[in-house]
């Protein structure tokens, strides 16, 4: 979920015309960096930022102009629009959201509104250079790109915060002024606001901008990204506020992460300990196992630095996709599913039709199973106090934390709370029942292929991302992400002799690591390109199985979706029909705002208890949130606003057609990103087995937009490999 923007009001503004913000924070602090860093030093993290295809003359040339006092400040503008912020790059204006202003004016967030001043202050250098700096140009020389490449307001405020230096810890931001009023200074400390830049930054994959009514302006994404690393995480920003480091709020993410992962080791996909391989139909725990761990590497590798197996992903630490852990629906409907237990024991048990699990209690109006899950999230936040601040108590904090998220994301808590508040033709995704309530409170049942286009995002990139071909061993046994993991489902082959060429070719390449550079890259070339083509051959063996089982599942979600429990008298409905996690579905906000509200409250009390107050009730506070809004008060004031202020978002929600085309986008997605892996990987394969010889493949522009890509490039070039 996104992460949703406050909107409390610190002051009475009922004229946003009368506000006036001015800040030349980052200009100063741009040019302070400017100050410290050699002509070279200054040219790399500038091209890093804004891109290669901007010559080092402009780089030197905004460097001059930055240290003459030169370049313009944008004026800044408060403005109750759709997004946290944004950079308009005709009218040179930085537009924030009040809401930001209200929070840094009564120190809360300060951090947030810092990281968005930087973000569309990037936003205005690349559009100074590309605008301005036509002189710089050599004659004849292609007219620069209208936008870098990629977000490069987020690489700005990341860079910003890991170079930039002042002379004294607190620092002014910036001043604010309403009418006649006498100016506000916004002010930080420096040390502690940049480290949280830097952790969130560091951690977030980049994406693109997102489509925009205003396609010149430059928005601010405040936690934009996939279903599963960026839902959870956005979310738990709000433990920002805490007495907690960076290393630990990685740590607690790494938890939750863990939890979202495990549904990859479905037990539909895992073969028994004692049944022969059978590649790509079923694959072994210790495998998919080790396949998360690949995955984890880049994305916690900050927390894994220097701690040995603390941050292993383990089957012990990973586990395997049970219900309980998810507050899914673990109905099973055909009788004849072979028990998971007998593929491996980590399982839970097959729920029937008649099993009391899947029936409502009266009283609370909700599913007998969701109390496993609140269970489960008890135990897990139990052992968090116990042991308070140690990674193993951090992680299980985290797993805690994933299951109160989800009790919003996943449940019809929010469509029973806007019935409640009397938006009676919300549909609430489940039929009537006999329970107190009326409408009892329900989870959705869940598929492996539900995770498809998750699965298929983070395997795609380490298989077929051109990122990983500028990757050079610098020491005999160094194997890059793709290596990894190609070699874990070679392993799973049954037949051996695709494993066995494989690591010949690496064995050999690891001879060679010693040699000069150049030596050693036409002995790799060679060895890629000739008659075994062994990269390619692995690569093509692993991807016509992984794509082969993808397309089954998509068939399959597409047969087996669809009932309306409207309709059919039924309260189990298929997780994707409730599923509130994506940014398409109207009520996405709401339920992300509910979430981070609960995550706020026992992340609250887990830390006064680390500190002693042995009154603070992590637990009892956690608990309290599983109620049905029928039983529950804390919720009412907050939906009734936010519908009062989001009308077509509650019309929508009213609507099966509008909520059916979302259904249907989100399986689209699933095949989307099939066909995306598919693009991916033909692609690769073709570059692998000779395309890359050529100077003018396709595959070239995208490396080349990497300082390493570029790198290699040239170095291919001299070496006469490329032509």
């Amino acid at each position: 979920m996104a992460f949703q923007p406050a909107t409390t009001r610190f002051l009475d503004q009922p004229d946003l015309t009368e506000a006036l913000v001015h800040s030349t924070f980052a200009l100063d602090l741009l040019t302070r960096v400017a100050t410290t860093l050699s002509a070279d030093g200054f040219i790399e993290n500038m091209a890093r930022i804004f891109g290669q295809d901007i010559p080092e003359s402009v780089y030197c040339a905004l460097q001059d102009r930055l240290l003459a006092g030169e370049i313009d400040n944008p004026a800044i503008l408060i403005e109750d629009g759709d997004h946290l912020a944004d950079y308009s790059n005709s009218e040179r204006v930085i537009r924030i959201h009040s809401s930001m202003i209200d929070n840094a004016l009564s120190d809360v967030r300060v951090a947030e509104f810092l990281d968005i001043l930087l973000h569309e202050f990037g936003h205005h250098i690349d559009n100074v250079l590309r605008q301005d700096f036509a002189d710089y140009l050599e004659e004849g020389s292609i007219p620069l790109a209208k936008d870098a490449n990629g977000e490069e307001g987020t690489r700005f405020s990341l860079a910003m915060a890991t170079l930039g230096q002042f002379d004294t810890d607190r620092v002014r931001v910036a001043s604010y002024r309403f009418g006649s009023a006498r100016p506000l200074d916004i002010e930080t400390q420096w040390s502690k606001v940049r480290v949280r830049i830097v952790w969130r930054h560091s951690n977030l994959n980049e994406t693109s901008n997102s489509p925009d009514p205003h396609p010149e302006r430059e928005r601010f994404e405040a936690g934009d990204g996939d279903e599963h690393h960026h839902t959870h995480e956005t979310i738990e920003a709000v433990l920002y506020d805490l007495e907690m480091s960076p290393y630990e709020l990685d740590t607690i993410y790494f938890g939750n992460w863990l939890r979202d992962y495990s549904q990859l080791l479905d037990p539909k996909i895992i073969r028994a300990a004692d049944t022969p391989k059978d590649f790509p139909d079923v694959l072994s725990r210790d495998a998919l196992t080790r396949i998360v761990d690949v995955l984890s590497i880049k994305r916690f590798g900050a927390i894994r630095q220097g701690s040995g197996d603390l941050y292993r992903v383990t089957p012990d630490v990973l586990g395997v996709y049970r219900p309980s852990e998810h507050i899914d629906n673990p109905r099973v409907i055909d009788r004849n599913t072979p028990d998971p237990k007998s593929r491996d024991q980590d399982f839970e048990s097959l729920v029937f039709d008649g099993d009391p699990l899947l029936q409502i209690d009266y009283t609370t109006s909700m599913k007998h199973y969701i109390g496993r899950s609140v269970d489960f999230m008890a135990r897990q936040l139990q052992f968090a106090m116990e042991h308070p601040r140690k990674p193993w108590g951090l992680r299980a904090f985290g797993s805690a934390l994933h299951i109160l998220e989800d009790f919003f994301a996943h449940s019809n808590f929010v469509e029973l709370a806007l019935i409640k508040n009397g938006h009676s033709e919300v549909l609430p995704w489940t039929s009537p029942a006999d329970c107190e309530a009326g409408l009892p409170l329900v989870t959705g049942m869940f598929g492996s292929t539900d995770v498809l286009a998750s699965v298929a995002a983070p395997l795609g990139k380490i298989l077929f991302s051109v990122d990983d071909i500028t990757y050079m061993p610098t020491k005999p046994g160094d194997r890059s992400p793709r290596e990894q993991v190609l070699l874990i489902l070679l392993e799973e082959h049954e037949n051996p002799d695709y494993l066995k060429h494989f690591q010949a070719f690496l064995n050999a390449r690891d001879e060679w690591v010693s040699l000069p550079i150049a030596e050693f890259i036409q002995r790799s070339v060679a060895y890629l390109t000739g008659p075994a083509s062994v990269l390619g051959n692995a690569l093509g063996i692993v991807m016509q199985g992984v794509l082969t089982r993808f397309g089954e599942n998509i068939k399959d979600w597409q047969t087996r979706y669809g009932e309306d429990p409207h309709d059919n008298g039924s309260t189990d409905p298929t997780h994707s029909q409730l599923a509130k996690d994506h940014a398409e579905h109207p009520l996405h906000l709401l339920a992300s705002s509910l979430a981070s509200e609960a995550v706020r409250a026992v992340g609250t009390a887990m830390v006064n208890h680390w500190n002693g107050d042995t009154q603070a009730d992590p637990v009892a506070i956690a608990i309290d949130y599983f109620k049905h809004p029928h039983n529950s008060e804390w919720q009412d004031a907050q939906v009734a606003e936010w519908a009062t202020k989001n009308p077509e978002n509650v019309r929508r929600a009213t609507s099966k057609l509008d909520l059916r085309a979302i259904h249907e986008h989100l399986a689209d997605t699933g095949q989307a990103s099939l066909d995306r892996l598919t693009k991916d990987g033909a692609a690769y394969l073709n570059f692998m087995r000779g395309e890359f010889l050529d100077k003018e493949s396709p595959l070239w522009a995208l490396i080349k937009l990497t300082s390493a890509g570029a790198a290699l490039y040239a170095l291919y070039e001299s070496l006469g490999i490329i032509k």
